[in-house]
C-alpha cells in the first residue's frame, strides 16, 4: 500500500459483506509486523477471523455494541479505530479505545492521529466523557498517547508474553473527552 488515496475516517452503519474479512486481513498485516493487536504471530487464522466477524456483528446490532471509524485504500482497510461504550448504568459515561490498528506500510503517515482524533469526536457525539484504551510496552505508544492527550493511569509490568522469552508491560491510558 501507498499513502496516496486514502479515504476516512468514516465511521461503519451498514457493514460490507467483506468487512469482516478485511478486518482479519488487517489484523493478521498488523500482528505479522508486531503490533498491539493482542494476538502473536503463532495464534490461528481462525481466532483472528472470529474477532473480526464478532466486531462487525456488533456494529451491526441495534443498539451498537461497538463502533467502528474506517480509513480505506482501494479494496483494503488502511485502519480502523474500534470504540466500545460502557454498558452497565454507573458506567455509561465512559467508553473504551479497544483497538486502534493501522496498516504497517502506512504507519508514520498520520493515519493513527487521524483515527484516534475521530473516535474521541465520536465518543463525544455518542455522550461519552472518559474514555480508556490499553497498550503495551516496547514499541513507543506511550508517547504516541501521551502526545494526544492521553494520561497513563497504571502499569502491569511483565503481564503480556508476546513471545515466550519476550514480555511486556500492559499500560492503561485515560482521557477526558
Amino acid at each position: 500500500m501507498t499513502e496516496e488515496f486514502i479515504s476516512g475516517p468514516l465511521r461503519v452503519d451498514q457493514p460490507h459483506p467483506e468487512l469482516p474479512q478485511a478486518l482479519t486481513d488487517l489484523f493478521g498485516r498488523v500482528t505479522v509486523a508486531g503490533g498491539a493487536t493482542g494476538f502473536t504471530a503463532t495464534t490461528e487464522l481462525d481466532t483472528i477471523s472470529a474477532l473480526g466477524g464478532r466486531i462487525v456483528e456488533d456494529v451491526a446490532a441495534r443498539p451498537k455494541r461497538r463502533h467502528l471509524l474506517i480509513m480505506g485504500q482501494e479494496r483494503a482497510l488502511a485502519g480502523v479505530a474500534v470504540l466500545r461504550p460502557a454498558t452497565l448504568p454507573i458506567h455509561a459515561h465512559r467508553g473504551e479505545i479497544e483497538w486502534l490498528l493501522v496498516d504497517p506500510e502506512l504507519q508514520s503517515q498520520g493515519l493513527g492521529s487521524r483515527l484516534l482524533d475521530a473516535a474521541v469526536s465520536h465518543a463525544q457525539a455518542l455522550g461519552i466523557a472518559k474514555l480508556q484504551l490499553t497498550t503495551r510496552s516496547g514499541q513507543g505508544l506511550e508517547d504516541f498517547y501521551r502526545r494526544r492527550g492521553w494520561t497513563e493511569s497504571g502499569r502491569w509490568p511483565a503481564s503480556l508474553r508476546v513471545a515466550e522469552d519476550d514480555l511486556r508491560d500492559q499500560l492503561w491510558f485515560t482521557r477526558d473527552v
